[in-house]
């Protein structure tokens, strides 16, 4: 009996040391919505020409053709996942001084990240690194960017991203369910323009609602 009680104890202790493996998930989102970009210090560097330092005010326009969307792939084990992400941010300066008479990187200025990810009772919440991938058009002193270059049509590896997010998931049917997410990220890019280039820092807040599949 008492070989038995210590054999009972030790799988007891055994069953809580050793967890049962987690089912795995894969989740899939799209999302729209809004940001807020606060100012931020912007240099442009041209030939023969004096630098511009310029604190920078930026709009997104997330309706305006191409539209601001995000999409997120998860795997999940658990309460915990790794996830690949793309945010189709857009800027437009808004506050031009007198030798940029345009500036903007309004066909993506792409946040393109790996996060890691933990679910709460009430929330998800994630951190996020990655890289910038830019498409800017620009007319500098007069000068207008040439917009055929880069890795492909027009678009650059540009700088660092990072981001931090807090998640809401509202079950709607099976494995369907909406989101309400914010998302702050901060990113650093640094883009041509005809005869020199621009160092970006962007700092912004996003506000995104979606809908998401979890299989």
């Amino acid at each position: 009996m008492k070989r038995m009680m210590a054999a009972v104890v030790a799988l007891f202790a055994l069953s809580q040391a050793v967890p049962v493996p987690a089912e795995d998930t894969f989740s899939l989102q799209l999302s729209g919505g809004g940001v807020y970009n606060f100012r931020t210090p912007m240099t442009i560097r041209q030939d023969g020409q004096e630098t511009i330092r310029h604190t920078a005010g930026f709009d997104t326009k997330p309706f305006d053709t191409p539209a601001y969307w995000a999409i997120r792939a998860g795997w999940w084990r658990g309460d915990a996942a790794w996830e690949a992400e793309l945010v189709h941010h857009k800027l437009y300066l808004n506050n031009n001084p007198p030798e940029i008479q345009h500036f903007s990187v309004s066909h993506g200025f792409n946040l393109l990240t790996v996060n890691r990810a933990w679910r709460h009772p009430w929330f998800i919440w994630r951190i996020g690194l990655g890289v910038v991938i830019s498409h800017p058009e620009s007319t500098v002193r007069g000068a207008e960017f040439d917009q055929k270059g880069g890795i492909a049509d027009g678009y650059y590896l540009s700088g660092p991203t990072g981001q931090l997010s807090l998640e809401k998931r509202i079950p709607l049917w099976k494995g369907l369910f909406a989101s309400l997410e914010g998302k702050l990220t901060v990113s650093w890019a640094r883009v041509p323009i005809q005869n020199g280039d621009a160092d970006i820092l962007n700092t912004a807040l996003h506000g995104l609602i979606g809908l998401g599949y979890e299989f």
